[in-house]
């Protein structure tokens, strides 16, 4: 069977433009039907288009999608097995989220105690770190210490995570006017290793904060394009 790009289109959930720009740039080319010259697309485009969408629900860059199918086998297989991870993290967000919207409904806003009002939310922040950074983390720090952190941050009240997060953006702004500097003896790159490490000590175990680790952590951000 064949398919026009319309056709092609509507069943894929994607516009006609993107098929034939997919077209263009080779990451999707489509057959030339010999009495017209119209686009069409056998079995063959069908199945290279679902691999397509599958790769790019997460963003992936085309370029790096049109790589990964050009490439080995084995290369695609490991990025659709991690796609499928990433989906999995996403479904279980959901549910939490779910979940506490029918607890909700259920009980009413008024019945239901802060934990249980925000307990979601904060699971999905920890699924959400897992998903990016869980595998470099883990195997840095252990699977103990890890669980201890989520397990601290999951007991954190309303207040100390409105705290966390203010402090995530003051970084985030103090950061910015650093970008690229070699100097780290100014004062305002001592406020910002102050800033960080009071985050580390609102987020490790009380036990693991050292200078030693904070420097093993700034070496991962350094060696690491994960993070």
């Amino acid at each position: 069977m064949t398919y026009s790009t319309k056709q092609l289109a509507d069943l894929a959930g994607v516009t006609p433009r993107t098929l034939r720009y997919y077209d263009k740039i080779g990451l999707l080319k489509a057959q030339r039907n010999p009495d017209n010259q119209y686009r069409v697309y056998t079995q063959t485009e069908v199945d290279r288009l679902q691999t397509i969408r599958f790769l790019q629900l997460f963003e992936m860059p085309l370029a790096q999608v049109k790589v990964l199918l050009d490439g080995p086998a084995e290369n695609l297989t490991v990025a659709l097995k991690q796609q499928r991870k990433r989906i999995t993290a996403k479904r279980d967000q959901l549910s939490l989220l779910l979940t506490t919207l029918d607890q909700t409904l259920e009980k009413g806003v008024d019945t239901m105690t802060d934990d249980e009002k925000f307990a979601a939310f904060k699971d999905q922040s920890i699924k959400a770190n897992e998903q990016q950074y869980g595998e470099e983390i883990r195997q840095q720090y252990g699977d103990d210490i890890v669980e201890a952190s989520n397990k601290k941050f999951r007991d954190m009240s309303q207040a100390q995570v409105a705290q966390l997060t203010a402090l995530q953006q003051e970084i985030l702004d103090a950061l910015k006017p650093l970008v690229g500097t070699t100097d780290f003896n100014t004062p305002e790159a001592k406020r910002v290793f102050k800033l960080h490490k009071q985050f580390l000590q609102m987020t490790w175990p009380s036990e693991q904060y050292s200078q030693k680790a904070h420097r093993g952590l700034a070496a991962m951000y350094v060696s690491d394009p994960t993070f």
